[in-house]
């Protein structure tokens, strides 16, 4: 068994396609299920089930996945160790983030890592909590700080339960809050109840949202279905200029923009926000200090 077959492997099982697998590998597609035809044959078990629509993994398969990530992350730590990574810090980290924690706490925190740590260059790739998942499933990101949720039972929820494999580690809550126009009727009420909102009209964040399918759960609970009029990733503009209302993070509600009102939810309802990686797959030593970094200090933040 060669090193480069675990490669091939590993990466036709993160993407569940042959073809996507070889553009990525810079390899025919051809030669890569050549590849993993001797692999299978070596070991004397099937690792992929084929369809026209791509490969998953047979149980065989998925047994052996772990065993092979394991490997070559040792591997590569091996070669880190060898180079010198982890006495002198430095290397690329890509990470995805939700757009409203760019837009409030990553920044600061990005200014003082980069001034502990000015040999490690952080890429950052906004999106929502579905898609963060699935490119960090894929192996496009190191590590995503995402939403996390512990109520799987909704099927409005699925989007947000992660992969087989990945791991997440809390790293703060945070309080959602009403976010209202000035002049709304709503704007001098000292708390409002999700169950007020039936006919309000929301400016809400877009699909794969953590809030918003927090939001949409808290709404089918009371009785109904939110009325989305405008979507966005930056909803508080749109409610401003009186377009509808939004639920926002308290934090991203008081930043500096155009105004609003904001007004406490009752019963409260918050967000967590946690920071996942897949198990057993190589984090590289400057992806190992960004990850204890955003740890201590986005957790002391909150």
């Amino acid at each position: 068994m060669e090193l480069r077959q675990l490669v091939y492997f590993v990466e036709v099982a993160r993407l569940n396609n042959l073809t996507r697998a070889a553009e990525r590998l810079r390899v025919a597609q051809p030669a890569l299920s050549q590849q993993i035809g001797n692999l299978e044959r070596e070991l004397g078990v099937r690792l992929f089930n084929r369809s026209g629509r791509g490969v998953t993994l047979t149980e065989a398969g998925k047994n052996f996945f772990i065993g092979a990530e394991k490997t070559l992350a040792e591997a590569e730590r091996a070669k880190d160790s060898a180079k010198g990574f982890i006495n002198q810090p430095r290397g690329r980290v890509t990470v995805g983030a939700l757009e409203s924690l760019v837009q409030t706490r990553l920044p600061r925190m990005l200014v003082a890592f980069g001034q502990e740590y000015p040999g490690i260059k952080v890429f950052i790739r906004e999106n929502t909590t579905g898609p963060l998942l699935e490119a960090l499933k894929k192996g496009e990101l190191d590590l995503a700080f995402a939403h996390a949720w512990d109520d799987q039972h909704l099927p409005q929820l699925e989007h947000l339960i992660p992969p087989p494999g990945v791991c997440a580690k809390a790293l703060y809550d945070d309080e959602l809050v009403l976010a209202v126009a000035k002049g709304h009727p709503l704007e001098k009420r000292k708390a409002v109840s999700i169950r007020e909102l039936r006919e309000e009209s929301f400016v809400s964040f877009k699909e794969g949202s953590g809030i918003r399918s927090l939001v949409f759960t808290a709404c089918i609970k009371e009785g109904f279905v939110p009325i989305i009029t405008y979507e966005c990733a930056s909803p508080r503009i749109l409610v401003a200029e009186g377009l509808g209302l939004s639920v926002l993070p308290r934090l991203m509600a008081e930043t500096p923009g155009p105004t609003i009102s904001i007004i406490p939810l009752d019963p409260p309802l918050s967000r967590s926000v946690a920071v996942f990686f897949f198990e057993g797959r190589y984090l590289s030593p400057a992806a190992e200090i960004f990850l204890r970094y955003a740890e201590k200090y986005l957790g002391s933040e909150s």
